[in-house]
């Protein structure tokens, strides 16, 4: 229900908003993360995060900045609520992830989590026959399923097993980051000079977090 609840949440508000206040409101996520995992996950909320989570804040705002065009109209106002709603959701999935990787493997999680959002969503097949849409949004739609919803979230529970939650929702700054790059790559956009010092501050966080696990693990 949680992942249902993100992809959901996050979808809605692309509809509603600009990518940029979509993404930016999101990644609100660690911060839920960082509230809930010491009372669902029993982890001891570690204070030092607070430096790296504000910096990888900063870098991401930099990234987003040349194209954030927030203002108070309704739309944008509903889009970013949207978008926190999804990053609370995105948090829920995060630690329901964390417990489970310790019981199920992660291709069987991947499996299951995905087969009970069918279940539930099978409801509403009706809403949008597919059989109407034309062969390029299948072949995006059947791209967005091995990638988005099943490709990435093996590597992610993978990786999650090993690490704990907190880290790894801070860690995951880097998604944008990685956007930036394949948008140089595959549509030649090429990245301002705020979209390349964001970047160097989602890494630099990135590397704090990674020195502190290894203090920890000393």
């Amino acid at each position: 229900m949680s992942l249902l609840l993100n992809n959901y949440f996050y979808f809605a508000a692309f509809n509603r908003t600009s990518i940029a206040i979509s993404v930016f409101t999101h990644y609100t996520a660690p911060l839920f993360v960082a509230l809930l995992a010491p009372f669902l996950l029993s982890e001891k909320f570690e204070t030092r995060l607070l430096v790296p989570l504000i910096i990888a804040l900063f870098g991401l705002a930099a990234i987003l900045a040349p194209d954030w065009h927030f203002n108070l109209s309704a739309t944008d106002a509903t889009g970013s609520l949207y978008g926190i709603a999804s990053g609370l959701a995105y948090a829920f999935t995060l630690v329901f992830a964390k417990r489970l990787t310790t019981l199920i493997k992660p291709l069987s999680l991947v499996f299951w989590q995905g087969f009970f959002i069918l279940i539930i969503l099978s409801p509403f097949f009706t809403l949008n026959p597919l059989f109407a849409m034309p062969t390029s949004s299948w072949l995006l739609l059947i791209g967005l399923g091995i990638t988005h919803c099943s490709l990435a979230p093996l590597l992610y529970l993978s990786g999650l097993k090993h690490i704990k939650a907190q880290h790894a929702a801070v860690i995951g700054y880097l998604e944008p980051l990685s956007a930036v790059f394949l948008g140089l790559l595959l549509a030649h956009e090429a990245p301002s000079w705020a979209t390349w010092l964001g970047g160097a501050l989602i890494l630099f966080s990135g590397a704090l977090i990674t020195g502190l696990r290894k203090k920890t693990q000393i």
